[in-house]
């Protein structure tokens, strides 16, 4: 299997951080997408030029992270990121669904103040996109007891969000007013594979 991956990206980092708890990384041949013209897309496997991709041997290949994620959990036998179905499906899903919207806002605001050509940013829009991060967080906060001891694709998808949030908006502090999510994060986080993880410096 092949990954087309970024190392900054939080989604890819979901996917490799999944793959890792599953057991399976190993087997991964991982390649960096070309940024060389970030609006004509950096990953020709996926038509919509985004990263993450996994090329199978038979040359199939599948996107966005979240299918990714769900086709190696398939594969495990090592952990079960996602429930087989019912509520507890449901309520993991919902909660990977906030934090995948926030990681989204945050990586659409990162794009519109420092990647589009002076003048066409919206500071209005990367106002909204950072109240959904900001409220996105309370809600975390209000629920970490909920999920604080699971290792699943929604608890994944927070701490990346979560690093992401400490790599590009770290003058932001997320974690102040938040003690019950920092401490999480910083238990979540020491995990091997979210260390081995971290995204290089800007």
């Amino acid at each position: 299997m092949k990954l087309c991956y970024s190392p900054t990206s939080p989604f890819v980092r979901k996917v490799v951080v999944s793959a890792k708890e599953a057991g399976l990384f190993g087997g991964i041949e991982t390649y960096k997408g070309d940024t060389s013209d970030i609006f004509k897309g950096i990953n020709p496997a996926n038509p919509l030029g985004k990263v993450p991709s996994l090329t199978l041997d038979s040359g199939e290949t599948f996107f966005d992270s979240l299918v990714i994620c769900e086709y190696l959990d398939g594969l495990s036998d090592k952990v079960a990121l996602l429930p087989a179905s019912g509520v507890e499906r449901a309520k993991v899903m919902t909660l990977h669904a906030l934090a995948n919207g926030m990681t989204d806002a945050a990586y659409q605001r990162r794009m519109d103040s420092s990647a589009m050509p002076e003048g066409e940013g919206s500071p209005s829009w990367n106002a909204r996109l950072r109240i959904a991060m900001e409220t996105g967080l309370d809600q975390l906060e209000k629920q970490v007891s909920d999920f604080e001891n699971d290792l699943n694709i929604a608890t994944i998808a927070v701490a990346c969000a979560l690093g992401y949030f400490d790599f590009r908006f770290s003058h932001e502090n997320w974690r102040e007013g938040r003690p019950a999510l920092a401490a999480w994060y910083e238990n979540f986080s020491a995990r091997p594979s979210m260390q081995e993880t971290v995204p290089p410096e800007a």
